[in-house]
């Protein structure tokens, strides 16, 4: 339920902890995370920004979201990943952490995930819907498919 007043509120919330821009929403269940007790990165939320629900966003390499940009439901970024070179357990291996930006007036499609390779979607790029996204977005480009590849510009 997002009623103006619970929106006014969460968002009086979040901007106690994030950097965040005017005119930007954050519907009901957006989780940004940082896991594995790591220090986490910077996080910075322009202006202008709308994030919809139940997405979860992954902090712990760093997060900078620039003007406009849209990011529908259900979205998974991650910013860390575990580099696996033996057979200890997962725990005691290395964790490789990856500053994302996602430049202005770029769009991330529902249910789309942006994994930690990715250091960069571009300006005005598209993500589809359900794309799994494994390298940069360069600027206009319109991604798809798993794994995501270009199909379009914009």
């Amino acid at each position: 339920f997002d009623a103006p007043v619970l929106l006014s509120v969460r968002m009086w919330v979040y901007r106690r902890f994030i950097e965040i821009g005017k005119r930007t929403v954050f519907a009901r269940s957006v989780m940004f995370i940082c896991p594995h007790n790591l220090t986490g990165g910077p996080i910075k939320v322009g202006c202008n920004v709308g994030i919809n629900h139940h997405t979860e966003l992954d902090y712990s390499g760093g997060l900078v979201i620039e003007d406009d940009v849209w990011i529908s439901q259900y979205v998974v970024i991650e910013t860390h990943e575990h580099v696996i070179t033996d057979k200890r357990p997962k725990k005691e291996q290395r964790v490789e952490l990856i500053e994302l930006t996602i430049c202005r007036d770029a769009w991330i499609g529902a249910f789309a995930v942006i994994l930690p390779q990715v250091q960069r979607i571009g300006e005005g790029a598209i993500v589809g819907a359900g794309a799994v996204v494994t390298q940069n977005v360069e600027d206009w480009e319109i991604v798809g498919g798993v794994p995501a590849r270009v199909i379009g510009r914009r």
